[in-house]
């Protein structure tokens, strides 16, 4: 006789909805990589981002290419984004959002290694930027503004460049005014060699933590992604 056991898929954990310290909002088993602290809903108090990674290895289905598509299978550690709004007289972090998908691993960044550069909150804002590949290099950074009671993506900026050469192509996306800025040409020779164009952006919503699952997910154009 044959006994199989099925292999429990990772099931994340639901982040503390409050707590008066990071101590206190850490998961078990897992640990703080990112936390920064700064004004993110204009009530003049320290609101906090977290980022935590599991202890524990698993295999990982992620997107990549489009929104509904999962297509990779990456074994590496789970991290989650955790943004807490601060009492207005300072004693506890209240949950505003948990997203489980949006910030990269550290085994999706290729050669360059784990592709989390940076957390940070200014002027109401939570940026994230990330950067991976090898001979030809990406640098993808994104900026979250609470407003309406959801976190809405409002810019972007896809950098995309040869190492060696210089080639580039950059799009910054302005998703307010609804305009994007490209520029193709050197990253060595900016100011001669580049080409520099503006066109409108077509979208039908704002994107949000919910609606653009992660890096590398929304084609934004026909072959551009996001």
């Amino acid at each position: 006789m044959q006994i199989s056991f099925a292999q429990k898929s990772f099931i994340f954990p639901k982040v503390k909805q409050q707590g008066s310290s990071i101590a206190q909002l850490t998961l078990n088993n897992w640990k703080v990589i990112e936390m920064v602290q700064g004004d993110l809903n204009n009530d003049q108090t320290e609101d906090l981002a977290l980022i935590f990674e599991s202890n524990q290895t698993i295999d990982e289905t992620r997107t990549y290419g489009d929104n509904n598509s999962e297509i990779i299978k990456e074994t590496q550690k789970p991290r989650i984004l955790a943004i807490y709004f601060k009492d207005k007289n300072g004693s506890a972090y209240h949950l505003s959002t948990q997203n489980n998908d949006f910030i990269l691993r550290s085994e999706e960044g290729g050669k360059l290694g784990d592709p989390l550069q940076q957390v940070e909150i200014k002027d109401q804002q939570l940026f994230l930027r990330f950067r991976g590949g090898s001979e030809w290099r990406w640098e993808l950074g994104y900026t979250f503004k609470f407003q309406n009671k959801d976190w809405f993506l409002t810019n972007a900026i896809n950098l995309y460049f040869n190492q060696n050469t210089g080639d580039m192509t950059e799009r910054i996306y302005d998703f307010t005014s609804r305009q994007l800025f490209t520029t193709v040409g050197n990253l060595h020779r900016r100011d001669i060699a580049n080409q520099k164009t503006s066109e409108v952006l077509f979208f039908s919503q704002l994107r949000t933590f919910k609606t653009f699952k992660k890096p590398w997910a929304w084609e934004i154009m026909p072959n551009v992604y996001l």
